[in-house]
């Protein structure tokens, strides 16, 4: 997940890349958004992709910096939000030490630290921080490991009510690669892009090592549409989750 990906997805992103805001039903991410606007407040959005937080963001803050890896990804935001007065692009890279924009009162940080290098991850982590003014709030939101196996979980289900023998349902039910040791990296593919998931707990200590302090987490809940083109409608909760995270630079 370097920049020449995020650069040949940027024409089709709106297809292949899923979209948290459209199916975060409960509005969790709006709602916190919404709790620390304020008209004399800055914010970003560090991992902008194709702009879909901008409208959200510009109308409670008083200026807003939509920064991408992609230059490809920060046109499109251009090209569709170019209604927007208050919002400046640029691109911006959270692994590079130079810091591309001023401290903001409010960062987004949606699906952006998932790269499956531990060293680059690293690097990330240890610049949110320089992105926030002091006390200033940071929302991150991140695939989760316990979900990705839950959807394996219910897929061997799936395939027992449908007659298949325990091997069987396990068999046709997990993944054809991969290695345990990905798995405990929390390395796990998506749509067969290697992406990082995070444990809960991982994060509760991830984030306080690198000088934010955790304040909330919680489970962005999804339709098991997300995971399978046609589950059963016997397949209700639980339900597949990304973990968010809510922190305060400490």
């Amino acid at each position: 997940m370097n920049r020449a990906y995020w650069n040949a997805v940027a024409d089709s992103y709106k297809s292949e890349i899923f979209s948290v805001l459209e199916h975060d039903t409960r509005g969790l991410i709006r709602k916190r958004v919404t709790a620390f606007a304020g008209r004399d407040r800055t914010a970003a959005d560090l991992g902008c992709g194709v702009g879909h937080f901008l409208p959200l963001l510009t109308g409670g803050y008083s200026r807003v910096h939509a920064c991408d890896l992609s230059q490809a990804c920060l046109d499109r935001a251009m090209k569709a939000h170019r209604e927007l007065q208050n919002v400046s692009y640029g691109v911006c890279d959270l692994a590079a030490g130079r810091i591309a924009i001023p401290p903001v009162d409010f960062a987004l940080c949606i699906n952006v630290l998932i790269t499956s290098s531990l060293s680059v991850r690293a690097r990330m982590f240890r610049n949110l921080k320089s992105y926030l003014l002091e006390n200033g709030h940071i929302l991150i939101v991140v695939p989760s490991v316990e979900s990705a196996l839950l959807t394996s979980a219910r897929l061997i289900q799936w395939n027992q009510r449908e007659g298949h023998p325990a091997s069987e349902a396990e068999k046709i039910g997990l993944p054809c690669s991969g290695s345990v040791r990905q798995i405990h990296r929390g390395n796990i593919p998506i749509d067969g892009v290697i992406t990082k998931h995070y444990l809960k707990e991982e994060l509760e200590f991830l984030l306080p090592d690198n000088g934010l302090e955790v304040l909330e987490v919680e489970k962005i809940c999804y339709s098991w549409t997300t995971e399978f083109a046609e589950p059963p409608d016997w397949m209700t909760n639980p339900h597949p989750w990304d973990w968010m995270v809510l922190a305060r630079r400490a």
